[in-house]
């Protein structure tokens, strides 16, 4: 097994103050070797789903899915940052970092002066959903609020109605995403350099430059995008019910092998629908986008693979040259050919459930094998005497 010095980050300690918009940042510098630390206060992150325990010497044990993926290879450090003693172990602590990742919190407006004060040469990168500066800049945002004033939610709906946010909270994970690629350059440079870096990263900015391909509509067509919902899509385009579940098939006339490999199929199994998808106006594109057409087309198709299995219906589909997929369940993920075959999961332990649990694994592939999980989650201060000593574990919470 290779040692942590041969891996990307192997040596670089990174300080974990984040609280939503930069959880998955750090974790993605802990999945390549980085010793991540959160620093915690004595009751817990806001992010822990479990309250900590008080008194004595129990610690909370985290057991929510979402902080267990968030957190997973992550250490766990609890400073009292409250108190003149707590603070100066804090210090201690960044300044022995080369990267500290922070969201401020509204009852923290001198965080970011602190940590530049600290002596050393580091990156800090300060992650919020409008900046540090600007009109907007003391607001409180949200998954919903970043989506809405970012644009995207313009994008996403029907037409002629309200638009509609992403699902699964999207904006904080392309801010992690570009928290982490901005936070490894600034860490490129610094160390070639020697120069420290801090680095403002605004959630809206995030979506803003990610407002899928506005850009390019207005460059190459002269046209504002705008909500499209299934009222531009071809008849074809969508998922449909089959026996098991359903498949998602795209076979405008613009991928013309995929539309006439679904006939030729249809036409070998005798299906008594084919004629009424041979008549002339099932040759004319926009006439497919309407509703009338999509509800037609939808009645024969589904009543087409009615008798059919996703697995039957994927295989035809690749025999056939037909643009066409099963529509997987998360329960179906585990099972998938090409994940397992790639070993794609990874068990992880969770000692609040007492049993190992499935997590996914890493989101690229790189030539060498980096990229591993050493840890589960952190409960609340696992590794106060190991990074801070007993004596300074005690002081810092004081």
């Amino acid at each position: 097994m290779e040692t942590s010095q041969v891996r990307p980050y192997g040596g670089t300690r990174i300080i974990d103050l984040t609280r939503e918009l930069g959880l998955y940042a750090a974790r993605l510098f802990a999945d390549l070797g980085a010793e991540v630390i959160r620093i915690e206060p004595p009751q817990g992150g806001p992010d822990r789903p479990v309250p900590a325990a008080t008194g004595g010497s129990e610690q909370a044990t985290a057991t929510g899915v979402q902080f267990a993926f968030l957190n997973l290879n992550k250490k766990s450090v609890v400073i009292d940052r409250r108190t003149p003693s707590g603070r100066a172990v804090f210090e201690d602590l960044v300044a022995s970092a080369q990267i500290v990742i922070c969201e401020p919190g509204p009852d923290e407006p001198d965080l970011v002066a602190g940590l530049i004060a600290v002596p050393g040469t580091r990156v800090v990168t300060v992650v919020s959903y409008f900046g540090t500066d600007g009109p907007y800049s003391g607001f409180t945002g949200s998954d919903l609020v970043a989506q809405a004033l970012g644009g995207i939610a313009y994008l996403s709906g029907e037409p002629g109605r309200t638009p509609l946010a992403l699902p699964a909270r999207q904006s904080v994970f392309v801010t992690s995403l570009y928290t982490a690629a901005a936070t490894a350059i600034a860490l490129w440079d610094s160390e070639r350099s020697g120069v420290s870096h801090v680095l403002d990263i605004s959630a809206q900015e995030c979506i803003a430059h990610s407002l899928q391909n506005a850009v390019q509509v207005y460059d190459l067509e002269n046209r504002i995008l705008a909500r499209g919902g299934e009222g531009i899509r071809d008849a074809t385009e969508s998922a449909f019910t089959c026996k098991d579940g359903h498949v998602f098939l795209a076979a405008p006339l613009a991928l013309s092998a995929s539309w006439s490999g679904l006939l030729k199929w249809m036409e070998e199994e005798g299906f008594d629908g084919l004629a009424r998808l041979r008549e002339p106006d099932w040759a004319d594109r926009p006439t497919r986008a309407r509703a009338p057409m999509r509800a037609e087309f939808r009645a024969l198709f589904e009543r087409f693979i009615a008798d059919k299995t996703k697995a039957e219906l994927g295989a035809e589909a690749l025999r056939r040259k037909i643009v066409m997929a099963p529509v997987s369940r998360i329960a179906d993920l585990h099972t998938d050919p090409q994940l397992v075959f790639r070993r794609y999961f990874q068990k992880v332990a969770m000692p609040g459930l007492g049993r190992e649990v499935s997590f996914p694994g890493a989101p690229y592939r790189l030539s060498e094998p980096v990229w591993r999980i050493d840890r589960g989650a952190p409960a609340l201060g696992e590794h106060d005497e190991d990074i801070l000593g007993r004596a300074s574990s005690k002081i810092a919470h004081r």
